[in-house]
């Protein structure tokens, strides 16, 4: 295919034929026409000996940045131009170094020396969990002279697979080995280490609770000690996910879905580290994945595998059915993290009635995202009527929110209600203090 740059040299020998110089011109366009068969042959002969290849991680999370390298190999003994086009799934948002506002797909264009190779890089965000395949890599090759282009393609089926987002929970970890908390701003009352076994002794520190303190160990060596308590080990935790029309509610690019999922991955990962048994129930109309709690990495995986396919169901989730199976499968007393949303009377009605009845032998903590959307609609007074209206309805969401927030409680049920970004940390908290009741 001839490229702007052809037709730039073809119309320069249009000078000589207004000067006159009709032989010249014609000599001018033979040349020019030459060096393009030349280039079109050369770039025939690099189409079938380039070599492309794609870098990317088989495991991405969702709402993470992830790097993708393309290359391009060049064994031959003469430079090629090329220009490459990847595609990575539609269900990835992207982003390179020199993207255009409009442009689609990773575009990018370099000289690739004799053998040698050149790697283009660009970044990819899941938007969403699940399996996905990128595409076919595009590309034009040509020559230093780019009179010429060949149209090139590489089949490079790749298949990623988008899990829960796990950097919060690694986090969390890395300051659980380091014993760092206090860099996060974690309260360390009401137990220092959030257990109630005891581990060692340790000199008192000042936010340390009074009822900590060793007397016969302080009488013995002159300065106040404090006991130092260890997490059990070999709880019942077990995530219960609702995947039912209320989870289904975008919240900056994700779902409230993918918040619970992500939260969900994120304790029983935690919970995982320390030896606990680690289940999973996830649930709209019908129970979709039931494991029940386990210890051990393959259960990690499973659980893992499982989180991976959730997606939410545009159906009103059964309460009774899954807390009916919850009762019947857990003769243990077990911490039960429900991941929902209160978002109206009717739903909350159910959950109230039905998690009373479960919190008679278990622990419940439910998780409800906040809508800080609807409180910073209150937060700026307004005299429009449009918003007036919005804001009356706003009022009403909130005032059954707290309603159904109060019944819950009255009915021994823990409830965290918080925004997605305060989340991990006030979740943490809540799964330590909740260990030493169990």
């Amino acid at each position: 295919m001839p490229t702007l740059r052809f037709a730039i040299a073809i119309a320069l020998g249009a000078v000589w034929w207004v000067l006159g110089w009709t032989p010249l011109a014609w000599a001018h366009n033979a040349f020019v026409v030459s060096l393009a068969v030349w280039e079109w042959v050369v770039a025939w002969r690099l189409r079938r000996r380039l070599r492309a290849g794609r870098e990317v991680a088989s495991a991405l999370e969702i709402a993470a940045p992830a790097p993708v390298v393309v290359s391009v190999v060049n064994p031959s003994s003469l430079p090629a131009f090329v220009m490459v086009k990847d595609e990575p799934p539609l269900e990835f948002r992207w982003e390179g170094e020199r993207r255009h506002p409009h442009q689609l797909r990773p575009l990018f264009a370099s000289l690739v020396p004799a053998q040698s190779q050149v790697s283009f890089s660009y970044t990819v965000t899941p938007l969403r969990r699940g399996e996905f395949a990128f595409g076919i890599v595009y590309g034009q090759v040509s020559t230093p002279l780019r009179l010429v282009w060949l149209p090139v393609h590489w089949e490079l089926p790749q298949k990623v697979q988008v899990l829960p987002n796990l950097s919060a929970a690694r986090k969390y970890a890395l300051l659980m080995r380091k014993l760092q908390m206090r860099e996060m701003g974690l309260r360390r009352s009401p137990l220092p280490g959030a257990g109630t076994e005891f581990a060692a002794l340790r000199y008192y520190l000042p936010d340390d609770d009074p009822r900590w303190i060793d007397w016969n160990a302080t009488a013995r060596r002159g300065r106040l000690v404090s006991k130092e308590f260890a997490l059990e080990r070999g709880q019942n935790i077990i995530a219960v996910v609702d995947a039912g029309r209320v989870m289904a509610t975008p919240l900056n690019g994700l779902t409230k879905l993918d918040y619970a999922v992500n939260a969900a991955a994120f304790i029983l990962y935690l919970a995982h580290l320390l030896n606990d048994r680690i289940g999973l129930m996830v649930f709209a109309r019908q129970i979709l994945h039931w494991l029940p709690p386990r210890r051990g990495v393959k259960q990690w995986d499973a659980i893992l595998q499982a989180l991976r396919k959730v997606e939410p169901q545009l159906l009103e989730a059964d309460y009774a059915h899954a807390f009916a199976q919850l009762l019947r499968s857990l003769p243990r007393r077990s911490l039960l993290v429900l991941f929902t949303d209160l978002i109206d009377p009717d739903t909350s009605e159910a959950l109230i009635q039905h998690a009373r009845l479960l919190a008679e032998k278990h622990l419940v903590l439910v998780v409800a995202m906040s809508d800080y959307e609807l409180r910073l609609l209150l937060a700026h007074p307004t005299h429009d009527p449009p918003d007036l209206y919005r804001r009356a309805a706003a009022v009403a969401v909130l005032t059954d929110r707290l309603s159904a927030i109060g019944q819950l409680r009255e009915s021994g049920v823990s409830v965290l209600d918080t925004a997605p970004e305060k989340m991990f940390k006030e979740l943490f908290e809540h799964y330590l203090l909740a260990k030493q009741w169990l």
